[in-house]
């Protein structure tokens, strides 16, 4: 059986069809308005043109490179980033030996870094932060010959941090936790703009260095890296100028944010 429902000054009561008539002289039943149907007077409501405006926006407002990761990231989270290291030193010698940003105090600019930075060409303001999973570096000497890279042979990065008013590369990142140095006859020094900030060195000899070795651990969160101490020794004496560090970073893509 049919029914209609009619709203009365006592609520809401069920009719059925053939009851219809009586009902026929309420004032009270409350038909669907046009406007929910997205109909007024024969035209388009506004709230239709208004909802299809927005599908339309949102689509239109996600950039390439968002919505690529939102579909790649279903299947994969681990983005390799690539860079390549050179002009180290210039003539000829059996070592390389060079530090940087030893004297940069945190909330400045580094030197020498490259950042998760989002946008081709993007700087502080733009950088996102990632954790790094793993670091990899190798040696590239560029030339045919005996040269070989000896042991110890090492590289260390500070990790950055977004900057008040940076407009350039991010800043060293502090120590998080308290790490207070008592010493004697051996001198520590756990404070400072080199050692009460966060850094971390690559055996370039035994490459593979690992941040994410249980599922507790998360990785090295960060915008990006800048070069802190290039230590390598070679067996003999070779011209500098065409080595180069070739550096490998796994970074977890569902990490990405813009806070630490």
């Amino acid at each position: 059986m049919t029914y209609r429902l009619f709203k009365t000054p006592n609520g809401i009561k069920q009719v059925p069809v053939r009851e219809e008539d009586e009902f026929n002289d309420f004032d009270y039943e409350t038909q669907i308005p046009e406007e929910a149907k997205g109909v007024v007077k024969g035209k388009e409501a506004l709230f239709v043109e208004q909802t299809r405006n927005q599908k339309r926006n949102l689509k239109e407002s996600m950039t390439g490179q968002v919505a690529f990761q939102q579909k790649s990231l279903q299947y994969n989270n681990l983005q390799i980033v690539n860079f390549e290291c050179t002009g180290f030193a210039t003539g000829s010698a059996s070592y390389i030996n060079v530090n940087y940003n030893q004297a940069t105090a945190v909330g400045s600019s580094l030197n020498e870094t490259v950042m998760f930075s989002g946008i081709s060409g993007g700087d502080n303001n733009d950088a996102l932060y990632y954790n790094i999973v793993y670091v990899n570096v190798r040696g590239d000497f560029y030339i045919i010959g005996s040269e070989q890279l000896l042991n110890p042979s090492f590289i260390e990065f500070y990790p950055m941090q977004k900057i008040t008013g940076g407009s350039s590369a991010g800043g060293k990142i502090p120590t998080q936790i308290s790490n207070t140095a008592y010493d004697s006859a051996t001198t520590i020094t756990s404070s400072g703009a080199e050692f009460g900030v966060q850094s971390f060195g690559i055996d370039v000899f035994n490459e593979q260095t690992l941040y994410n070795q249980s599922k507790d651990l998360k990785g090295i969160r960060c915008i990006g890296l800048a070069l802190k101490h290039v230590n390598l020794n070679f067996n003999s004496a070779i011209t500098v100028d065409n080595f180069a560090l070739d550096v490998e970073i796994g970074i977890d893509m569902k990490s990405g944010g813009s806070s630490y």
